[in-house]
């Protein structure tokens, strides 16, 4: 293979590249959380990042479920965030109240159908803000909703090595 294709190559592997495993949460639990598309590998994590992401079994169509931790400045601070990001995407999507994920929790879905690909959980505590981003082939179900809201309380308190930090303006 030629030097000039290998930056390409690499751009192409990179992406789909398995990490080892999430410094901060085992691969066991998201398969015992989510059963049905196991077993889950990790597909990027890195401690002290604050974000781990998973890819399902190849064998079907994939689902990929990631978890975020951030840290901010105060808890007014971390309740702001959440309101702002659950608030900015009203206007493209279904969002819900989430109390039990913090006072401005919300669970974000495409649309009010069953089968809606995608859910978005996002909640505070305390500085803590925690997300949960997750795409399931067959759609999110109701009790697959339920599981990732218990998955986003267990992250709150954990030791993420600082959680994921985003560039200021």
């Amino acid at each position: 293979m030629s030097r000039s294709l290998l930056p390409v190559v690499m751009l192409l592997i990179s992406p789909f590249a398995m990490a080892e495993d999430c410094p901060w949460l085992a691969d066991s639990r998201i398969n015992e959380a989510f059963p049905e598309q196991a077993p889950w590998t990790i597909m990027e994590g890195a401690a002290g990042a604050g974000r781990c992401k998973w890819l399902s079994d190849g064998s079907r169509p994939s689902s990929q479920i990631s978890l975020i931790q951030m840290i901010k400045g105060s808890p007014a601070e971390a309740e702001k965030y959440v309101k702002t990001v659950a608030g900015g995407m009203t206007k493209s999507y279904l969002v819900k109240p989430a109390p039990g994920l913090g006072k401005e929790g919300a669970a974000v879905r495409q649309n009010e159908e069953p089968d809606s690909r995608m859910l978005t959980l996002i909640g505070h505590q305390g500085k803590e803000v925690v997300m949960t981003q997750m795409s399931f082939h067959g759609g999110v179900s109701k009790e697959q909703q339920a599981q990732a809201e218990k998955l986003t309380l267990e992250m709150f308190g954990r030791d993420t090595g600082g959680g994921l930090v985003l560039p200021s303006r």
